[in-house]
């Protein structure tokens, strides 16, 4: 074979081994193509089997629930602030409408019929509540499989010690985010938890604590800027508040302070202890082994600090506060104050946000100081809590009934309360719906303003302190820290059984 020959057949011989190489390749490329191709597939309709079909995540609830049509009793506050427990029928108004689906599709979905007896568990009737709750269970009975009432009423209930620990039921998911973590991780006490909110009560986002400002009277006085900036920004603290209101009041021109005066900040008296949260303060704390105690910022130089700033105003012709909370809104939606501190229901789930005559903005709570990391909201104390009646025969189907009531809120009722109402029909603009998430996403729950009945009721100390001069703080609270401390090993008691 000539030389020409050799090299031809070794020249072929690379080209078919060549081409040989490059069909594995492609095929080893495609087969690869097609495994992360089929993985990506899998991973989505994993990710997609998460979310419904709107984007809500989904609850873990059995698809498939019959309980047999059972009747699941609740014993509810008959005063509750806002609509939220059931409504009579559906009107057209969208959060009445959203609550009427709620029950519906809870009672479709798990085959059980919701039923309800109201009886007044506000503040001032939590007694008449929680006698009604220990008759039915001291009868034997056990009518009642759960329990919805006022945020200082149920805690009350559960000294009484017939509280399910909700963590041992079947269907409850605190890891949901209808149940918030801050809800459960303050009440989450010696590893129980014995009752719970979230989605499911409306008026926690009907309470959530903020501020309202008139921007017509705002524009008027010439400021030179923009409060949503200035909290855009990191600034809208105690101090900025302060020096915005401290100047501010006009007289009506008879010599006398009254309703038709012009004042800088209006607030029930009660709504002032917004401040001590926002400010990054909770009351009791937990120590490194669970136990329950007095917070040092509580005891300590920081609530002090707030009350004297707070008391630089509060005790001037500016700052309008009383014990009747109709006479503080009255005078904020008749034009005559720059601010008013309250739950968002006054105008977003009131006629007077239809009817006022004047242009308005939302912020936060003020902070502490520009170095606190985020805004902190208070919720004031007519939302509600749930609990299940430890002796029901029904605690299972009780469970599953809160879990899909809070998880169908979550998806239903929320959006239409928070998305649709709040954030548009009575936000101004983008602006002021920026606000509402920072008010709703700095939410928090102190455990000493829910127990606060069982704990020599000091909250109000906190604002009788700013209304009376600023002075006296700490010896007024450490004194009663002494009689507090037994109280609080009662309620770790209540939760160590």
């Amino acid at each position: 074979m000539t030389l020409k020959k050799i090299a031809a057949l070794i020249l072929a011989l690379l080209m078919t081994a060549a081409a040989f190489v490059a069909c594995a390749g492609e095929q080893n490329k495609t087969d690869e193509t097609t495994e992360a191709a089929t993985a990506a597939e899998v991973q989505s309709d994993e990710t997609e089997s998460l979310y419904d079909k709107e984007g809500y995540l989904k609850d873990s609830l059995p698809e498939k629930l019959d309980f047999g049509g059972i009747e699941i009793w609740t014993l509810y506050d008959s005063k509750v602030s806002n609509p939220e427990f059931f409504v009579e029928e559906e009107n057209g108004e969208q959060v009445n409408d959203a609550i009427w689906k709620r029950n519906l599709t809870t009672e479709g979905r798990l085959n059980v019929a919701l039923k309800y007896n109201g009886v007044k568990g506000n503040d001032g009737n939590q007694l008449e509540y929680c006698t009604a709750a220990q008759t039915d269970y001291d009868s034997g009975d056990n009518l009642y499989a759960i329990y919805g009432s006022y945020s200082r009423t149920i805690p009350l209930l559960s000294m009484r010690g017939f509280l399910q620990d909700l963590y041992e039921t079947e269907y409850l998911d605190f890891d949901k985010p209808w149940w918030p973590k801050s809800v459960t991780s303050e009440l989450t006490i010696k590893g129980k938890l014995l009752m719970a909110t979230g989605d499911i009560s409306t008026n926690v986002l009907w309470m959530m604590s903020v501020f309202y400002y008139n921007r017509d009277l705002w524009n008027d006085a010439v400021f030179g800027y923009n409060l949503e900036e200035v909290a855009n920004s990191g600034g809208w603290t105690i101090d900025k508040l302060i020096e915005i209101v401290k100047d501010y009041y006009k007289d009506d021109g008879d010599g006398a302070v009254n309703a038709n005066d012009t004042f800088g900040i209006v607030m029930y008296n009660a709504c002032c202890d917004a401040f001590l949260n926002s400010c990054g303060v909770i009351s009791i704390d937990k120590d490194g082994e669970g136990n329950l105690k007095l917070s040092d910022d509580f005891l300590g130089e920081k609530t002090d600090t707030i009350i004297t700033k707070l008391a630089t105003i509060a005790g001037t012709k500016t700052f309008h506060h009383s014990s009747t909370s109709a006479d503080e809104k009255a005078i904020f939606f008749a034009g005559h104050s720059l601010f008013i501190t309250d739950g968002t229901f006054i105008i977003t789930n009131s006629s007077n946000g239809k009817d006022i005559s004047f242009g308005y903005g939302i912020l936060p709570t003020p902070k502490f100081d520009e170095n606190q990391d985020r805004y902190i909201t208070n919720i004031r104390y007519p939302y509600q809590i749930y609990a299940i009646n430890s002796k029901s025969q029904y605690i299972k189907e009780a469970s599953a009934v809160l879990e899909a009531q809070a998880s169908h809120a979550y998806r239903i009722v929320t959006p239409a309360i928070f998305e649709v109402t709040m954030k548009t029909r009575y936000s101004l603009d983008n602006v002021s719906s920026k606000m509402y998430d920072y008010i709703r996403d700095g939410v928090v729950f102190d455990l000493g303003r829910m127990y606060n009945y069982s704990l020599d009721n000091y909250y109000p100390d906190f604002r009788n302190c700013i209304f009376s001069g600023g002075t006296g703080w700490i010896r007024k609270i450490s004194g009663k820290s002494q009689t507090i401390a037994p109280q609080l090993e009662a309620i770790m008691e209540l939760y160590s059984n």
